[in-house]
């Protein structure tokens, strides 16, 4: 079971530490949750790029620093919380023992040290709480095979239009697309 975007049932904002606390009670297998790139090169949690449907600001998360972003709120669901930095989610989930499915959000402002940034900083912790990785940016999985072979990697495909033929460890699919053939062509490569 894994809870998307670290809720329940609307238990929280999404991508936040109270609703990652309250959503860890209930024992998912994994949280999946959403990390950008900021513009100082940290790691901030939030699925959009941009801020205005849940913060209200007009700006993208590559305008501001890390510093900047968590001093803001983002409201949904009838209430509010910080955004928070990756950092401090890893450690709220390690506090919760919670495992994490983290998908690495891309844009065209990410710096080209992007995953190598994220693995210096993290994949030790990463590998250590047994949390896995998945984007849909196929070279984002590729580096981090290649960099950390070791770090469990899911390749999301939006459509099931053909089986890729990957390093990911794992694919990530719209379930209305997943067909028995495609399940099949994965279990066979030991995906």
């Amino acid at each position: 079971m894994i809870a998307h975007r670290g809720v329940d049932d609307q238990n929280g904002v999404q991508n936040t530490i109270p609703a990652l606390e309250k959503t860890a009670k209930e024992k998912p297998d994994f949280v999946e949750m959403d990390i950008h790139e900021t513009k100082d090169h940290q790691f901030v949690v939030i699925h959009d790029g941009n801020l205005k449907n849940l913060a209200g600001v007009n700006k993208k998360v590559h305008d501001l620093t890390l510093a900047q972003l968590t001093q803001l709120t983002v409201s949904e669901n009838d209430q509010s919380a910080k955004i928070p930095s990756f950092n401090d989610y890893l450690a709220a989930a390690e506090k919760n023992h919670q495992k994490l499915l983290v998908e690495i959000k891309t844009s065209n402002e990410d710096s080209p040290e992007m995953v190598s940034n994220f693995l210096k900083l993290y994949q030790k912790r990463m590998l250590a709480d047994e949390n896995y990785m998945h984007s849909l940016s196929y070279p984002v999985i590729t580096k981090v095979k290649k960099q950390e072979p070791q770090l469990f990697s899911s390749f999301i495909l939006p459509y099931n239009l053909a089986f890729p033929r990957t390093q990911a460890n794992a694919y990530t699919m719209e379930e209305t697309t997943l067909t028995q053939a495609f399940m099949d062509q994965a279990h066979k490569r030991n995906k």
